[in-house]
């Protein structure tokens, strides 16, 4: 009796380890993928630029740039995550191409903040899916093998969102007077210097 208690007791503690560990496995792949964007300071200013920019130039491009930016991320993810499994050993050479896209993206991006509306909509949107590209690639490519992919992109594409939102709250905000709309320029500068002392 008392040995048959014991295996019904660790035959139910196997199995509620096994539920728990594929519960935890999809939430990771969301969790991991919703982080990205956010841990790394390069992903982070570039998100938020993306969202200030919007709001400078303003009407459609509130929400066509942000859009086009996830959209392209997306994208870009999606190819990054097949570089990771079937062509591992293209990965590096293709990281450090991506990763000096992603420091052009802060660079370029927080100049775009500092001119405010110098440069033509048509041109920033060119540039947005280009980086967009480049960011996609990046989560992409630094996937953990462990997670769940769709997860991990809904993940991505959603933290990448809540930035750009976050970007568009302060360039509304900021751009209502002069002085605020100034502090966001010198900003603007102070990012784009960061993106240049990451190229040494």
């Amino acid at each position: 009796m008392k040995g048959n208690l014991i295996v019904l007791f660790l035959s139910l503690v196997f199995y509620t380890s096994g539920v728990h560990a594929h519960t935890f496995t999809g939430m990771v792949g969301f969790y991991d993928g919703l982080s990205h964007p956010v841990l790394g300071i390069d992903h982070f200013l570039a998100m938020v630029s993306v969202g200030i920019v919007s709001a400078q130039i303003g009407g459609r491009a509130i929400w066509t740039i942000p859009a086009t930016f996830v959209l392209m991320m997306i994208i870009g993810g999606t190819i990054g995550m097949l570089i990771e499994v079937f062509f591992f050993d293209f990965e590096e050479s293709a990281f450090i191409v991506v990763e000096y896209g992603i420091v052009f993206s802060v660079i370029l991006l927080g100049l775009a903040i500092a001119i405010e509306k110098k440069i033509a909509t048509n041109i920033i949107m060119i540039f947005i899916c280009i980086f967009g590209m480049c960011h996609g690639l990046a989560h992409g490519m630094e996937m953990p093998w462990a997670v769940n992919p769709i997860l991990f992109a809904l993940g991505f594409a959603s933290g990448t969102a809540i930035l750009h939102l976050f970007g568009v709250g302060i360039g509304s905000l900021a751009i209502k007077t002069k002085f605020s709309s100034i502090v966001l320029k010198v900003a603007g500068a102070g990012c784009a210097l960061f993106g240049i002392s990451l190229l040494f």
